[in-house]
């Protein structure tokens, strides 16, 4: 199969490309900075807004498999911000559709389509739309799947809930942790109780690369781990692995109260009996990895 990918040096698209070097696949990858170099892997640098310059090179390479990982600007999810990566995403796929014989895309959503602050996301739960960035996601679904239908094309939605691992943005939750720990300061959490389901970015490449290869119904597809840890046992387990204690960890529990506003989490049964795949849970292995990962950057 001939796949193209968007966003090939996102925070998901860099192990996802390395796992694809793997594959039997054709593979052509499109971002906006410099993409590593495979051997097995073409790549082309552009963004979504400026295809005209590569058109010809996609009408040659005929994907028949769409991975559209890329959204601009996170984390600003403004108004202005989430309308141009909706648009500029529906302009791609129009594209696509009058241009292409594509037969399956895979696109990365967000749970916070549910607008959920409590108990188990199923994909049968009605959405409740609360900021522009799921919004905006939101309103790609709805178009996608209609156009999608009208041209008997698979669509599969990943609402992917909150991912962590090497090359993760510096302010997200985990690496500002490392950074805050590593040099013994108390980090700064106002709701250390609050419970969010966190999975490891190459459990999500590896559900998108078999999604790829799979016979997956179009539909909503959740990828979590299934259950939520809260901020404190994250802080926790970076503090046992940077210092091996946690007295760090108790400070910010007493700075702030146990107060619990926020407990969601994925329910991954139809993702998992679609797939015939369990994703790999294991916090401490995970984030050992990531702090490695960040230890090696800075050397």
């Amino acid at each position: 199969m001939n796949i193209l990918i968007t966003g090939g040096t996102g925070f998901v698209g860099q192990p996802l490309l390395k796992m694809l070097t793997k594959s039997n696949h054709n593979v052509l990858a499109i971002a906006r900075k410099e993409i590593p170099i495979y051997d097995s892997i073409k790549t082309l640098t552009c963004d979504l807004s400026t295809l005209t310059k590569i058109n010809d090179q996609l009408i040659d390479f005929q994907p028949e498999i769409i991975l559209h990982l890329a959204w601009q600007g996170i984390p600003d999810f403004s108004f202005n911000m989430s309308n141009k990566n909706l648009s500029d995403s529906i302009n791609f796929f129009n594209w696509i559709f009058e241009k292409t014989k594509c037969k399956k895309i895979i696109i990365s959503g967000s749970c916070f389509e549910y607008g959920r602050k409590r108990g188990a996301c199923s994909e049968l739960d009605p959405v409740n739309i609360d900021n522009y960035f799921a919004w905006a996601k939101h309103s790609l679904n709805n178009y996608l799947s209609l156009r999608c239908a009208e041209k008997d094309i698979i669509l599969n939605w990943f609402r992917i809930f909150y991912i962590y691992g090497p090359g993760q943005r510096e302010g997200s939750l985990i690496p500002s942790l490392i950074k805050s720990i590593s040099k013994k300061e108390i980090p700064m959490i106002k709701t250390p109780m609050n419970k969010n389901d966190f999975i490891y970015v190459e459990d999500v490449a590896k559900v998108i690369a078999k999604a790829a290869d799979s016979d997956l119904k179009s539909g909503i597809y959740n990828l979590g781990s299934g259950y939520s840890t809260s901020v404190y046992e994250i802080c926790r387990t970076v503090e046992k692995q940077l210092l091996d204690n946690d007295a760090i960890s108790k400070k910010v529990l007493d700075n702030a109260g146990q107060t619990e506003t926020v407990n969601f989490w994925a329910d991954m049964k139809k993702t998992n009996n679609a797939l015939n795949i369990i994703v790999d849970t294991s916090l401490e292995v995970n984030i050992k990895k990531q702090i490695e990962s960040i230890i090696e950057r800075s050397a």
